[in-house]
């Protein structure tokens, strides 16, 4: 379950609809990851693989109704959104890009909250 932020909204379902499956192919060509990414998460989980954060994420999204934050500054250009998703009962902070093909994705934040319950 997502937990609403000041500054958060419910995240369309379009662009769920779009990032879930990508995220739940675990096509190395569709999913791009940052290093920060990969390193706070392997070090926040050392045991887990990549697929279980994907898992996770794709599992927080695809709930009705889930909120996020809007992130109009990435780079690259990116239809991005912030959002909260769990792992092994531990919160995660999520930020996802969606390229403008529809077809890439870029995780690009998978880490425990470092500023508290604010997205």
């Amino acid at each position: 379950m997502s937990i609403p932020s000041a500054n958060a909204g419910i995240i369309p379902s379009e662009w769920r609809e779009s990032v879930v499956p990508i995220l739940l192919s675990g096509d190395n060509s569709s999913i791009i990851r940052t290093n920060s990414a990969d390193s706070d998460w392997r070090h926040a989980c050392p045991d887990a693989w990549p697929y279980q954060r994907h898992a996770a994420m794709a599992e927080a999204l695809e709930k009705e109704g889930v909120t996020g934050r809007h992130v109009t500054d990435m780079d690259p250009p990116c239809d991005a959104y912030e959002f909260w998703f769990y792992f092994e009962c531990r919160k995660f902070l999520g930020k996802i890009g969606l390229l403008p093909n529809g077809k890439i994705i870029i995780i690009f934040s998978s880490h425990i909250p470092r500023k508290g319950d604010k997205l």
